[in-house]
């Protein structure tokens, strides 16, 4: 007979997993229930970073994304001076001088939020750490008009090789791919910046592109066509 050390039910000797509260079974020796990890694949290879992230492949994916991402922020930006001059052009309510003026403001307001951005992303350096925390949280805004607007938040929480500690947030798939104890590196350079060490347990990659799920035998991610980091 076994005594349940979470209620002190008692069970029987061949149980493992306590029929009363569910808690795990401690045989009477004190030797704790043993379940052996599945196997790994060894076609999955072994763990490690991958040296592809300075191939010549990735590198011209990434000059590819960086150019389409450019001419996206450059065509954002200069969407309100765009949308003042047409609404001056057909409106009565506002004179063509004054419509291109505010949207040359709110133009300049937004190259400037952009510059900040892109600075801030070339000031980012390369780390490596171990996944210690995760958490979720929601955003809540008040609008002009006394609705309400929410924004779920993903953060991981990193321990930092150089001692430091840095939180990061990321979307819903870069959330479920990270793992508390997952060994990680940072890579600013790439739109999905988060390689794992060890991509073996998970049997498939984060497309560091377009941030999908891939098997990790794969060399180009279904989904984008860019070259996986495995």
């Amino acid at each position: 007979m076994i005594i349940c050390k979470n209620c002190n039910a008692q069970l029987d000797d061949s149980e493992r997993v306590c029929r009363y509260c569910g808690a795990p079974v401690v045989p009477a020796a004190d030797t704790p229930f043993y379940v052996p990890p599945a196997p790994m694949d060894p076609a999955l290879g072994a763990a490690g970073y991958s040296g592809l992230v300075d191939s010549e492949e990735v590198i011209a994916a990434l000059k590819k994304n960086r150019r389409v991402t450019n001419i996206i922020t450059v065509v954002f930006d200069l969407l309100p001076i765009a949308g003042f001059l047409i609404y001056g052009l057909v409106s009565d309510k506002m004179d063509v001088g004054k419509a291109a003026v505010y949207g040359l403001i709110v133009t300049a307001i937004f190259i400037l939020i952009s510059v900040i951005s892109a600075i801030r992303h070339r000031l980012a350096k390369p780390f490596e750490g171990t996944v210690t925390d995760k958490k979720v949280s929601r955003q809540v805004t008040h609008t002009a008009n006394d609705s309400t607007r929410s924004r779920t938040k993903y953060t991981v929480r990193i321990d930092c090789d150089d001692g430091k500690r840095r939180k990061k947030e990321v979307n819903l798939s870069v959330y479920d791919y990270l793992q508390i104890g997952d060994r990680v590196r940072y890579l600013p350079k790439f739109p999905q910046p988060f390689e794992k060490y060890d991509k073996r347990p998970d049997g498939a990659v984060l497309c560091m592109f377009c941030s999908r799920m891939n098997p990790l035998n794969n060399t180009a991610c279904e989904f984008c066509h860019k070259p996986l980091i495995r």
